[in-house]
């Protein structure tokens, strides 16, 4: 897997979002992308999903470039997503989920749904999914009775299951309790041996924990890339993004 982004920049009228942002990534790893408020890091998890789109630079995708292609052509490329919020099928139950999650990845069509719970190798497949993840013990369980701890476990169930090279993370332990914040790094940190993941998040103790390399953004420009050990150390860092 290979994600290059050249010379990004975006800006919103006179706003300066982001501005000649520069990420290499060729190897499979964890990538921290860690600022302040207004730092310009959505903005830039959004252009590398494709929903939005920069004023100048190039995102390239194992070495093609994908700046024209629509968050549909980018999943099918290998690019999968998850969002800070919930945006989950709620009256589904999670086996349900991750069955047409992966009717999507195997191009399988359905009338109602009918055809998905009578396909064997989809089924096969969601539970797998759902052990992966933790889920197997809530297959018959509709989504808006999961907890919500359990609702983001299922998130990255449905994203892994359309078998991506490059997964993104936008804020995956927003809102969880300290239980739940451990319960998805450790889930994170088995997902990260198989998928190359870029992850965006505010709690500096998750992306220490899961992160190879970390990219520190402030006011729309790249300031700092380094180890955790090196942004932990950095007094730029600490200036910047811990007010110290």
């Amino acid at each position: 897997m290979k994600l290059e982004i050249n010379n990004i920049s975006k800006s919103y009228g006179s706003v300066n979002v982001l501005e000649n942002i520069n990420i290499l990534s060729d190897k499979k790893e964890c990538i921290g992308i860690i600022g302040p408020n207004g730092a310009g890091k959505s903005t830039l998890f959004k252009i590398i999903s494709g929903i939005i789109k920069q004023d100048n630079g190039l995102v390239e995708f194992n070495n093609k470039n994908i700046n024209n292609y629509s968050v549909e052509q980018r999943s099918r490329l290998g690019i999968s997503q998850s969002f800070q919020k919930n945006s989950l099928f709620l009256e589904m139950s999670v086996k349900e989920s991750l069955m047409l999650a992966s009717s999507h990845k195997y191009k399988i069509s359905f009338n109602l749904f009918k055809p998905l719970i009578t396909n064997n190798f989809i089924i096969k497949n969601a539970i797998k999914i759902a052990k992966d993840i933790g889920l197997e013990d809530y297959l018959e369980v509709k989504s808006e009775f999961l907890a919500y701890g359990l609702q983001r476990q299922l998130e990255l169930g449905i994203a892994i299951a359309s078998s991506p090279k490059l997964l993104l993370l936008d804020e995956p332990t927003a809102g969880m309790s300290p239980a739940e914040t451990k319960d998805i790094i450790k889930l994170i940190k088995k997902l990260s041996k198989d998928y190359s993941i870029i992850i965006v998040e505010h709690d500096m103790e998750v992306i220490y924990n899961l992160a190879n390399n970390i990219y520190v953004l402030d006011r729309g420009k790249l300031v700092f890339e380094g180890s955790p050990s090196a942004v932990k150390k950095s007094k730029l860092v600490q200036k910047i993004y811990l007010g110290i």
